[in-house]
Parts: C-alpha cells; sequence; structure tokens
C-alpha cells in the first residue's frame, strides 16, 4: 500500500519541494550578503534563527500534502471503491497522516542543510529547529485532518487561509492588540492553530531550552484534532 501513497504524493511531493524554493528567497539569514550598504541591518540569528522557518515550512507542507485527502476521496467516489476490499480507513488515511509527517520534517531537514550549504557555503547546525517543525507539522497535520473529515470541499483553501490568518493574529496579539473582545478572542485564539505556543518554543530555542508546557501545548492540539477527525471518519459512512 505504501508505493501506491507514494506515487500519488508525488505531484504533491512537487509542490513541497516548490514551496521550499519560496521559503530559502524569503529567508533573510540566508542572504546576509544582499542587504544594501548603509541600510539598516537585519536581525540575524545565525541557525537558530531558521527554525522558524522551518516550522513554516514544515506547516505548509502538511497543508500541500494532506488538503483533502479524505474529502477529494469521497467527492471522487474512492471513498467506496478503497473500501470495498477489507480496508479500514482510518488505517488507509492514518497511514497518509503518517507519510505527509515524515515528508514534511523530511523537506524541512533538507532545507536546513541544503539551505546553508548554498547560502553559507557550510552547514553551522540547528538541529533543534526540527523539533519545532515537528510540532508544527503535528498541530497544522491535526486541523486539516479534521478539516478534510468534516468539509465536503474547500477544506485545503479553508487551512490555507487559517495558515495566513494566524501570523495575522500573533503580530497583533504580541504588540498588544487584542482582535477580538474578551471571551471570544479567548475561544478564537483556541481554534486556531497554536502560533503563540510554537512562537514560546522557538523563543526558548533561541535561549537554548526547551519550552515543555508550550510542546505540550502545541503537540497536544495537533493530536485532539487528529483524535476528532479518527473518531469521525470511524462513526460515519459516506456514499
Amino acid at each position: 500500500m505504501i508505493p501506491i501513497l507514494l506515487r500519488g504524493m508525488l505531484p504533491r511531493l512537487a509542490m513541497v519541494a516548490l514551496a521550499g524554493l519560496l521559503f530559502f528567497a524569503l529567508e533573510p539569514g540566508f542572504h546576509r550578503h544582499d542587504e544594501v550598504p548603509g541600510a539598516e541591518p537585519s536581525l540575524d540569528l545565525g541557525y537558530l534563527g531558521i527554525a522558524a522557518t522551518l516550522a513554516n515550512y514544515a506547516a505548509l507542507s502538511m497543508l500541500i500534502l494532506l488538503g483533502g485527502f479524505v474529502s477529494g476521496d469521497r467527492r471522487s467516489g474512492y471513498y467506496r471503491m478503497f473500501f470495498s476490499h477489507p480496508t479500514r480507513p482510518l488505517s488507509f488515511y492514518g497511514l497518509r497522516w503518517l507519510l505527509a509527517l515524515g515528508f514534511s520534517v523530511l523537506a524541512a531537514a533538507v532545507f536546513l542543510v541544503v539551505g546553508q550549504m548554498v547560502a553559507w557555503g557550510g552547514f553551522e547546525g540547528g538541529w533543534i529547529g526540527l523539533y519545532l517543525a515537528l510540532l508544527a507539522a503535528v498541530a497544522y497535520g491535526g486541523m486539516v485532518a479534521v478539516l478534510s473529515v468534516l468539509l465536503v470541499r474547500g477544506d485545503a483553501w479553508v487551512a490555507l487561509v487559517l495558515y495566513l490568518a494566524n501570523y495575522v493574529w500573533l503580530q497583533l496579539v504580541s504588540s498588544g492588540v487584542e482582535p477580538l473582545p474578551g471571551v471570544l478572542g479567548d475561544v478564537v485564539g483556541l481554534l486556531l492553530p497554536p502560533q503563540l505556543a510554537l512562537s514560546d518554543v522557538y523563543d526558548g530555542i533561541l535561549r537554548g531550552e526547551i519550552a515543555w508546557g508550550a510542546s505540550a501545548f502545541a503537540g497536544g492540539y495537533g493530536l485532539f484534532w487528529l483524535i476528532v477527525a479518527g473518531v469521525l471518519l470511524r462513526a460515519r459512512e459516506w456514499p
């Protein structure tokens, strides 16, 4: 089954590679030599600073690899065809989710090493950044999984909008602005992917420590929605 799933993922893996090129172009740490003389120097955190980009890249990779992975089968009629044989939907889609997770973290690792080799002429380090990438992949992977089970179509676009809106939310909260008042803001903050927790983990990496509480929240967010998606997948029958 794994070779079949891998063949089906090849076009999406190509999109992940293209996304890696985009993140390379946007990562300021890889373009220190491009700064204009006399201009205000950008903050350079070295190889540890790349961890934030690794997390963003891994999260987007999960959206690319998993967008529509359940809802698309339902729309195309593959869902009934796949499971007319003695195959459990939970096992089938769980394997696809795990493959996506593995490829997302692998893509982040390649980005970490190759990016430094190309930009700096050598590898300086930063493996701890893959810990943040794993947390981000789990968090966003859980979100896109439950969206793909709940929605008939458009789950990939909804996930992408949430992915982008989350950074606006983070910037507003970090600057002291409350995007929504009171309890409503707290509820929306809990439902959105845990970008604030991931940011706390990133800050801990820069200090040379692991923010275990923020790590547990970020990972728990993804696992919670993944479990919800699994329960719904097991309980429902679709045409």
